[in-house]
């Protein structure tokens, strides 16, 4: 059996997208494809997504927190978004859902590593492959989505 140095396992997690990513981009594109001027209910998308309610509702709070969605209260309450969709990335929408989108701990906010003084010569990988992220999910639009 191989053993792992410390550090190496007590490390923040790596970046790994999750089914709040794939539910969250989903609902979002159904949203924007249904809202009109009114706004939309979260049980319609679940049905039509196939999505738990639950879940959904869990994802949105996030998204409302983000300043991505707005919730209407009442009888035709539901949700809309908060700007228009050719103004929220699908970074902005990632980000609300996951937290921190770096590939690598090191590449993550203000380049943390789990290794004091860390200088390690990879580390620019890692920054990279972030940078190259970032850029992409920046210049995808939710409105790039909706066909």
């Amino acid at each position: 059996m191989e053993l792992r140095p410390k550090d190496e396992v007590q490390r923040p997690k790596d970046m790994m997208f999750s089914t709040k990513s794939e539910y969250g981009l989903r609902a979002l594109v159904n949203l924007s494809k249904n809202q009109g001027n009114v706004p939309y209910s979260l049980a319609k998308i679940a049905k039509e997504e196939k999505i738990s309610l639950a879940y959904l509702e869990r994802l949105f709070a996030k998204l409302k927190r983000a300043k991505i969605v707005v919730s209407v209260k009442g009888v035709n309450g539901g949700y809309k978004l908060a700007k228009p969709a050719l103004r929220i990335s699908v970074k902005d929408i990632l980000t609300a859902l996951e937290g921190s989108l770096a590939p690598y701990v090191c590449a993550g906010i203000g380049g943390l590593c789990a290794k004091k003084g860390c200088d390690c010569q990879s580390k620019i990988v890692w920054q990279k492959l972030d940078q190259g992220i970032s850029k992409t999910l920046n210049s995808i639009k939710l409105s790039d989505l909706i066909k």
